[in-house]
């Protein structure tokens, strides 16, 4: 569904915007890692300013779903998708109720979990930070830089953005090794094209 785009959030002072809480909640699941730290640094990476009204971020699977919601679908790029395939959801602010994202781990790293890299940190924040940055990066563009142009397209621009900035920070001894680590980053990061919805 395509809901109304919000106005952008006026200020609210000087009062710090809170870092959004991180939870996990796993249903016959037990994903090969704790991705809850590797989110909330991530997090501390995104300038406040524009985390301010996202209250949390839930990490779960898409195989603990309900069945109506296995079922439900929403549109993403003006066609249907289905919510159980994707990676990442972005709730936006409804009826009173702050924005929140999901990230549904199982999707996330799918065709990965037997997969030795994925043991390496790098590996693992470059597949987390494509659904977290991605979604926030929807975050952004409702409430803070609304843009007239495809909301995914927003969205993976935020993404990038985010992303490399991070990394930059998190892995600068790497930097000399970029060109080298390019084509292994471009290949991890079109594994699996991060299907997203927004949703109300």
């Amino acid at each position: 569904m395509s809901p109304e785009t919000p106005k952008a959030i006026e200020s609210v002072g000087a009062a710090p915007a809170q870092i959004p809480k991180v939870f996990a909640h796993f249903e016959g699941y037990k994903p090969p890692f704790n991705p809850v730290p590797i989110i909330e640094k991530m997090l501390k990476s995104v300038p406040p300013k524009y985390l301010v009204g996202l209250s949390e971020v839930v990490l779960t699977n898409s195989s603990g779903l309900s069945r109506e919601m296995r079922r439900s679908v929403t549109k993403s790029r003006g066609r249907k998708a289905r919510i159980v395939e994707a990676r990442g959801l972005y709730r936006q602010a409804w009826q009173g109720k702050p924005a929140w994202i999901q990230i549904f781990v199982d999707n996330t790293l799918k065709h990965w979990e037997k997969r030795w890299w994925l043991k390496l940190a790098f590996v693992r924040d470059i597949l987390l930070g494509e659904v977290l940055f991605h979604e926030v990066g929807h975050h952004i563009h409702y409430t803070t830089r609304p843009e007239f142009r495809e909301k995914e397209d927003v969205a993976d621009s935020w993404m990038r953005k985010l992303k490399r900035q991070y990394l930059r920070h998190k892995y600068a001894w790497l930097i000399p090794l970029v060109p080298l680590l390019r084509p292994l980053g471009n290949w991890l990061a079109g594994s699996g094209k991060t299907k997203t919805a927004t949703v109300k």
